[in-house]
């Protein structure tokens, strides 16, 4: 590459450099962007000819067609209200999950301003009866690594089994089942993500005594089985483990 001679203050193509490119087809001109990127001439030529390319680039760049992510994040609010999981959502609106969780949540507690309007138009496309074709296949058995994750992220902030048993309608002994992520079916599946989506960030009540020892044994079995938080989001744990 041969670089030109810096010449802001040239106007005219004699009193510039001339290109001796053997590897051109042409010799380069002054006043083209070839010029202005390959032999990087900054010449006052050179460079209106690179900022009048960048203003059509810009000008015929296609452009996204985005609304506002309070519609989207109504919509799925709807959505989850009708029993539908954010799974059950991705699936019938061919959105990837990810995309739906940034929606609602975002990244780093920010929540995206607007999102692309092929999204709203997808999650409107799901009708009421979609979401009751779901709701009839809630007792089939469902894979439970997600539900499991969920219910170990729990664990790590202070919600004990039997709290969350009580709170998705479930037997104490149930938990240990669905801690394994075994039998869990599509409505239990609903129900834990339905409270995760509740509690998640959220640290258990430990204002009694009974509180606070429940929370304790709870975080110390979410210690000794390496669940945190983020269990739950963490791909490291998408292989299921024996609970202690």
């Amino acid at each position: 590459m041969i670089s030109m001679p810096f010449s802001p203050y040239a106007t005219e193509p004699a009193d510039l450099a001339v290109c001796r490119c053997t590897q051109a087809v042409q010799p380069h001109e002054h006043g083209t962007r070839g010029m202005y990127n390959y032999h990087r001439c900054r010449c006052t030529p050179c460079r209106e000819a690179n900022l009048e390319y960048s203003r059509q680039s810009t000008k015929h760049r296609p452009r996204r067609e985005m609304v506002d992510a309070g519609l989207v994040r109504s919509r799925i609010t709807e959505l989850r209200a009708a029993g539908l999981t954010v799974l059950q959502i991705s699936n019938l609106s061919g959105i990837h999950a990810k995309v739906i969780e940034f929606a609602m949540k975002g990244r780093n507690g920010k929540k995206p301003k607007t999102v692309k309007a092929s999204t709203f138009r997808a999650l409107n496309a799901i009708s009421y009866k979609d979401a009751e074709g779901a709701e009839k296949r809630r007792g089939r058995i469902v894979n439970g690594d997600i539900p499991r994750r969920q219910l170990q992220s729990l664990h790590s902030l202070g919600w004990c089994g039997s709290e969350i048993a009580t709170r998705i309608g479930a037997n104490a002994s149930t938990i240990s089942h669905l801690l394994a992520g075994n039998g869990i079916t599509e409505d239990y599946r609903a129900r834990i993500d339905r409270l995760y989506a509740e509690l998640h960030g959220t640290n258990a009540p430990q204002e009694t005594a009974n509180e606070r020892r429940s929370a304790t044994v709870a975080r110390n079995r979410a210690l000794a089985n390496g669940w945190t938080s983020d269990t739950a989001t963490d791909h490291e744990h998408a292989r299921p483990v024996r609970a202690h």
